[in-house]
Parts: structure tokens; sequence; C-alpha cells
């Protein structure tokens, strides 16, 4: 009888620790999804801002920004970590720029 209830505490002991395996793996998994939606969170959509050939889009996106902020030029484009444009459906069906897209720190 001693040994029955031996045997079910170690299987009980594995289920627990099974368990807590896979509730690890799931916050894991929710913190990592957090990540993702805060990472997003700090990019700032641009249309219509027309395209020129052989623009430097980070000086032109920093100088409307910095008068728009009043701040020095500078400034903004220290605070610009990637800029690029993307190619949207919304932007080809109506024929217009492509966004311009800004990451900050």
């Amino acid at each position: 009888r001693i040994k029955k209830i031996e045997e079910e505490d170690i299987q009980r002991d594995k289920k627990m620790g099974e368990m807590d395996t896979r509730l690890t793996e799931v916050e894991r998994d929710k913190s990592g999804l957090g990540w993702e939606v805060d990472k997003s969170e700090f990019y700032l959509r641009f249309q219509n801002v027309e395209e020129e050939n052989g623009e430097d889009l980070a000086e032109v996106m920093a100088n409307i920004l910095a008068e728009a902020l009043e701040i020095t030029i500078e400034k903004m484009k220290d605070g610009m970590d990637e800029t690029f444009r993307v190619y949207t459906r919304y932007a080809m069906r109506n024929k217009l720029p492509r966004e311009v897209h800004i990451r900050f720190t």
C-alpha cells in the first residue's frame, strides 16, 4: 500500500513538472508577442510624401518633422533609427506615393 502511494506521488510530481514547463512556454510566448507589439508602436507612418530620384529619405523626413516639431534637424536625425518606404494596397490602388515608415529610438 505504501508503494502504491509512493508511485502515485511520483506520477503526480511528473505531471506537475510537465504543467510547469507548459506554463513557462506559454508565458514566454506571451512576452514575445508583447515585444512585437511594443516594437511596432514606435513607427510613424506618413502618406503622400512625394518621391524624387536620388532622394535622401532620412534627410527629407528629418526636415519635415523638425519644422513641425520646432526642433533642430540634427536632434530629429538622432532620434530616427530607420526610415524606409513601403508599398501598401491603398497606395497602389489609388496611384499614390509609397508610405514612409520611421522608427524612433
